[in-house]
């Protein structure tokens, strides 16, 4: 069965307009936020010069949605779904005698976009020729700034009065509160990713002391395992992978990727304050750290992006998407190429953002994290990359020296042969180059001696002004714009950043306590992963477009307390979590199901499947096998012998994304990813049933101590249960397994026994895959 790429799934599902032939159907959001960052840029550089609003070539159009639908004289150019009967797909493919464009093809990878676009429905923004009321933004909910709202009376908890005033309203009553057993594993996993053992739970359910359940909170949100949870929450949002896609013959991979994981996990750890946590993540290099230079590595959450074929104004765009989606909820990218067809961003204010970037470049040599020891290793390793380094520089040597244009050029001219080089070298002599540098790169990015270092952000030497590239084209520039924060979100009286690039100007300018967006966002994605629903359901967009909160107060409320908290993620999981909202069942009677299918008033607690991270934990941690070290170079975990490391530290290679990772809707490494889909998919249940990886963690459940060593069918089947599902089992369940033993006949390796069965059953079963 084909499966879509990642970032295509909530178009083909959720599928502004959709192109079909003759007919538009309307499209989501998504659907609109793929076509303008992915489509609209290729089409207004490559194609609205000759089919866009002054010229319509072929009687064709491609800057509305109507031209597009129309098509040209000679019919529809787009098929939704069906790209192999799609004009416009064989013209950019060049298999038609109109190809197109008609001077140079288009590059591979926009060909693959356009492809992927109409496969996925080809949906087209509606055409408009209204452009947002400023009236009206300024009064949109999330531009307002955030309010101190009086708590509703009738509960000692504020957010359970916010929730019931809300329930009463719409006439549902909230589900009875649950069990201990069920509560110990919700919150275990919610905060660690893990399951509780069978001990653990009956400790849980003997203790009565009344501070019993906050103490449980405090020891799970003081675990290491912490970090590792809510650390791949944020890696989402940033986009991480250890490779930077397709680059041609450079080399793909980024060496020291995996401290910035190490950073985002720490810094959940040490509950770093979140303005801190933004702040170093944009500008680390701009502040005083001391001797301790490991926040530099927080600037991987701009640097790690995914390359475009290192397209300079492709990768601003991605670091301008990133910054400003995942910690503001605010679409800025929209307007690359024309104002934001929905919110008040003009594309002045885009370029404002990019002119940050544009005047910040990656650090050539990657700055050490601390300080370095001369081991045996370390010292090897340094030599090793000089004489690497020297073949390189002699071979630029050696070309330099037969090139006797690069010094007639140079000859009384301000400028340098490496300045000069690149452009005159042949193509053999360009390759051979590049070979020996990636020798080099290769090297630093896989040996396991190699210091840590930083993928680093340091600010250009002379600082260039930007200015609005027209229609998105960096060819036909406009008039300049100062640096400087949206004015939707600073106001009309916004000052111009000064210093350097402006990276440390706004990053405090995001993680301002009057930004009105911020603190909501992030509260409002902590809520969702408790809830499986964000308060506000679209928790990138927070603007006119959005989904409006369901409880607007509560959310205005938690975001008043999470930054007079001084910004602690850690105090706000506990004040979410000791609330009865969060505390309650997920079970509920059918009709207060038909009022409330999608659980939008929370009368309920939302069952949620583990996402693959947390279920392969699991099978480890079930196991007697999982290895609780923390940090440390990425690991391969799909190659036998298995890794036993936490799927966190699992290697995530853009270019090539393991097919487990999309069977289970891992975040896409391409972009930011606000929410995970959540599919149903046989591969999944496959996965399971087939893979070595879950065959082996079967095995060695079997083998452990306490299981092998039984004698007693009974008290085996007993101690399988507690092990895998942290619990006894019922008598029925016994009587069962054990008739499943009986009459399953002896195999031979490496088919599994009747044992190794039975604890896979167990593996498969909703009971260990679903939290409640």
């Amino acid at each position: 069965m084909m499966r879509f790429s990642l970032p295509l799934i909530s178009i083909f599902f959720y599928t502004p307009w959709s192109i079909a032939a003759d007919v538009i159907k309307p499209a989501n959001p998504a659907a609109i936020e793929y076509f303008e960052k992915h489509v609209r840029p290729i089409l207004v550089e490559h194609c609205v010069k000759c089919h866009g609003e002054k010229k319509q070539n072929g009687a064709l159009r491609l800057d509305t949605a109507a031209g597009l639908t129309k098509g040209s004289d000679t019919g529809p150019v787009v098929v939704a779904g069906q790209p192999e009967k799609s004009k416009l797909i064989a013209a950019v493919k060049r298999t038609i005698e109109n190809a197109m464009p008609p001077d140079k093809p288009l590059p591979k990878e926009a060909v693959a976009v356009l492809v992927e676009w109409v496969t996925a429905g080809a949906s087209f923004p509606a055409d408009t020729t209204t452009k947002p009321d400023p009236m009206a933004a300024k009064n949109h909910w999330a531009f307002r700034a955030v309010v101190d709202p009086a708590v509703p009376p009738g509960s000692d908890n504020p957010i359970d009065a916010f929730i019931r005033a809300k329930l009463h309203e719409k006439k549902l009553t909230p589900s009875k509160p649950a069990d201990r057993r069920t509560l110990i594993r919700r919150v275990t996993f919610d905060l660690i990713g893990l399951p509780p053992g069978a001990e653990e739970i009956e400790a849980f359910e003997n203790d009565k002391a009344p501070d019993a359940y906050d103490k449980l909170i405090d020891r799970l949100l003081a675990s290491k395992q912490y970090g590792e949870r809510w650390g791949r929450h944020w890696l989402d949002v940033a986009r991480y992978a250890d490779s930077k896609g397709y680059v041609f013959q450079e080399e793909r991979n980024f060496p020291f990727a995996y401290t910035y994981r190490d950073y985002v996990i720490r810094a959940f750890n040490d509950d770093l304050p979140f303005d801190r946590f933004i702040i170093e993540q944009i500008a680390a290099d701009r502040l005083p750290l001391g001797e301790d230079k490991r926040s530099l590595a927080a600037l991987g959450y701009l640097t790690l992006g995914r390359r475009f074929l290192n397209n300079q104004p492709d990768i601003i765009d991605d670091r301008i998407d990133v910054v400003s989606r995942g910690m503001m909820g605010l679409t800025v990218s929209c307007a690359r190429c024309h104002d934001h067809k929905y919110d008040p961003i003009p594309t002045a204010d885009y370029y404002s953002l990019y002119g940050v970037f544009q005047n910040s470049m990656e650090s050539k040599d990657l700055p050490l994290l601390g300080h370095v020891e001369r081991t045996p290793g370390v010292i090897e390793f340094e030599v090793k990359v000089k004489q690497l380094e020297k073949v390189v520089e002699d071979e630029r040597t050696s070309i330099i020296a037969k090139r006797k244009q690069l010094h007639a050029a140079v000859s009384g001219a301000a400028v340098t042969i490496p300045l000069l080089l690149p452009k005159l070298m042949n193509t053999a002599d360009r390759n051979e180059l590049t070979r020996l540098q990636k020798r080099v790169d290769e090297f630093r990015a896989t040996s396991p001696a190699a210091p840590p270092r930083a993928h680093a952000l340091q600010d250009v030497k002379f600082i260039e002004e930007p200015a609005i590239f027209l229609r998105g084209n960096r060819d036909n520039r406009g008039a300049k714009v100062p640096r400087r924060m949206p004015e939707i979100v600073a106001g009309a009286d916004r000052k111009p950043f000064t210093d350097g690039s402006g990276r440390l100007e706004l990053a405090k300018a995001i993680a301002s306590p009057t930004n009105p967006l911020t603190a909501r966002v992030l509260v409002n994605r902590v809520w969702m992963y408790h809830f499986g629903q964000g308060l506000v359901r679209t928790p990138s967009d927070f603007g006119i477009r959005s989904d409006a909160p369901t409880h607007p107060e509560l959310l205005d409320w938690l975001a008043k307390r999470f930054v007079e908290d001084g910004w602690s993620v850690k105090k706000l999981h506990k004040r979410i979590m000791l609330s009865a909202t969060y505390r309650q069942a997920s079970e509920a009677d059918a009709a207060a199901i038909r009022a409330d299918p999608e659980n939008r008033w929370l009368a309920r607690q939302t069952r949620q499947r583990l996402e693959f991270e947390p279920l392969r934990d699991s099978l480890l941690m079930v196991s007697g096998k999982l290895d609780t070290t923390i940090g440390g170079k990425a690991v391969d975990l799909f190659t036998q012998p298995f890794t036993k490391r936490r799927t966190v530290y699992g290697i995530i290679e853009r270019q090539n994304l393991p097919g487990t990772f999309r069977a289970f809707d891992l975040a896409s490494p391409d972009q930011h990813t606000p929410q995970r889909f959540q599919t149903t998919v046989p591969q999944q249940a496959l996965f399971l049933m087939n893979n070595p990886f879950v065959a082996e963690q079967a095995t060695a459940t079997i083998a452990r101590p306490e299981v092998s060593s039984e004698k007693d069918p009974t008290q085996k089947v007993c101690k399988l249960y507690r092990a895998i599902l942290s619990r006894n089992p019922t008598e029925e369940e016994s009587e069962a397994a054990l008739a499943f033993i009986t009459a399953t006949p002896a195999t031979k390796p490496p088919q599994l026994g009747a044992w190794e069965q039975l604890a896979q059953v167990l593996m498969l079963s909703n009971e260990f895959v679903f939290v409640d």
